[in-house]
């Protein structure tokens, strides 16, 4: 039987903070009280938490949840997440395979042309929530890429966690956190019906 995802379950390391895309405003006053000293830092979070929301938001694909890591009290987001929920996947042991090998054509293709792509690989991995594909992206030093699809087995749809960053001193530690909240990832299924909402728990 097809199914579809019904539920993410994001465990974020500490420090980290997630929300509902379009909600950050409603979360960041709080967020910010429990991550920053002092009224300059806060106002600092809010800002870049509403302006991580806005990113998502204005992507308009199917993100069920964002996401910023602020590694010290000053305020300053060093990583963001989107997680997005990709439909149409085949319902196939080997989709994560097929997707690898697509992924791979792409990045030998774009070798060959000039590209802002400074580094760019991909490899396969396995999850407690499914087989994974794990690609990282680099533009120059200006911004890197961690990005984590992860397809549940029996189910038309994969999990991407996107995650964004600035800064080349802290990559290493974006790479690892995206593998411990990959690790974590929790997915609910349910049978697949003609039309669904995603409210997504």
């Amino acid at each position: 039987m097809k199914h579809e995802i019904s539920r993410i379950d994001l465990r974020l390391p500490e420090r980290w903070r997630g929300w509902r895309p379009g909600d950050a405003p409603r979360v960041a006053q709080r967020f910010a009280a429990e991550l920053t000293t002092g009224p300059v830092a806060a106002a600092r979070l809010r800002s870049a938490l509403e302006a991580v929301d806005r990113a998502v938001v204005g992507q308009n694909a199917r993100h069920v949840r964002a996401g910023a890591w602020v590694p010290e009290p000053t305020g300053d987001v060093v990583a963001g997440l989107a997680c997005e929920i990709l439909a149409e996947v085949p319902a196939d042991p080997a989709a994560a395979a097929a997707h690898l090998h697509r992924l791979r054509r792409k990045i030998a293709r774009s070798q060959r042309s000039a590209t802002r792509i400074t580094y760019h690989a991909a490899s396969l991995r396995e999850v407690p929530a499914g087989d994974a594909v794990v690609t990282l992206r680099s533009h120059g030093v200006l911004r890197h890429e961690v990005i984590w699809t992860v397809f549940p087995p029996d189910a038309t749809e994969a999990v991407e966690l996107r995650f964004d960053t600035r800064s080349s001193e802290r990559y290493q530690d974006v790479v690892s956190h995206a593998e411990t909240i990959a690790l974590r990832l929790g997915v609910g299924l349910a049978a697949r019906r003609p039309t669904s909402s995603r409210p997504l728990a």
